[in-house]
């Protein structure tokens, strides 16, 4: 049983965790409906660094901080350079890249926090999002996870982040593994499925091979058994294993559609 479901608020689509919202983790993963961008990026563009106009992008960030009584300024954005680099953001940070890329955290692709009111937002069109919640010390992060930053272990650095800024334990926190480009369609070259081999030996069935020596790669599963490996819970982990490629009518992908796209949102916040 999904423990994921689509929700719409003020014409917004996106998905959510039922079980996080009523706890007061608003965490959700856009999807194409509900903006006001048009052409390639119709309609909800969330991303500024795509070739969409951005007054249009700002109201489509706008929109959605609205439908958790929130400001655009709430939010916190970081560069998402493929790497692993964590940074722990504060009420200091709020509106950081929200409004202007180059305002946005620099050589980071994941953020922690414990502040409420403080909305962290990342983006996406085929990556995989990982989202963090700790329940019992009250702490959340985002991970974007593509191929180089699965490779850098991007995940288990947020959590190493999150247990030594907050007390995190591995067994008490909670992940949702987000949409993404699924297995169906994350074809690879034969030189990158040795080097996956070769960093997680310890992992199993992510690379799938085809007759025409090609391979595919399964990032969810990857993330997912790698945090498994640190000791946290299969029962705490929920994925969607919705495919971005395969299902362009909802979601955005830079692989199907020729990287000419937009950009779905991650948003994660704790309520006050």
């Amino acid at each position: 049983m999904n423990r994921w479901n689509f929700i719409t608020r003020n014409n917004i689509q996106f998905l959510s965790l039922q079980e996080w919202l009523k706890e007061g983790v608003n965490a959700v993963f856009t999807t194409r409906q509900g903006g006001v961008s048009d052409g390639v990026y119709n309609s909800l563009n969330m991303g500024l660094h795509v070739e969409d106009r951005k007054d249009l992008v700002l109201e489509n960030r706008r929109r959605l901080l609205a439908a958790f009584d929130a400001q655009l300024d709430n939010a916190v954005c970081c560069q998402q350079v493929h790497g692993n680099i964590v940074t722990r953001v504060e009420q200091s940070d709020r509106g950081r890249g929200a409004r202007q890329l180059e305002e946005a955290i620099p050589n980071s692709d994941a953020m922690i926090t414990n502040n409420p009111g403080v909305y962290l937002l990342s983006f996406y069109a085929d990556c995989v999002p990982v989202y963090f919640y700790d329940p019992v010390n009250r702490a959340i992060g985002i991970a974007h996870c593509g191929w180089k930053g699965t490779m850098g272990r991007i995940a288990l650095h947020v959590l190493a982040a999150m247990q030594k800024e907050y007390g995190t334990y591995a067994h008490e926190v909670q992940i949702f593994i987000g949409p993404g480009i699924g297995p169906c369609c994350f074809q690879i070259q034969p030189d990158l499925a040795l080097k996956v081999n070769a960093e997680f030996p310890s992992l199993h069935d992510i690379i799938t091979y085809n007759d025409n020596k090609s391979s595919n790669w399964n990032l969810q599963a990857t993330n997912r058994q790698l945090l498994l490996e640190v000791g946290v819970q299969a029962s705490h982990i929920s994925t969607c294993e919705l495919c971005t490629a395969c299902r362009t009518d909802i979601f955005y992908s830079h692989r199907r559609e020729n990287g000419k796209t937009g950009r779905m949102g991650a948003l994660i916040g704790l309520e006050y």
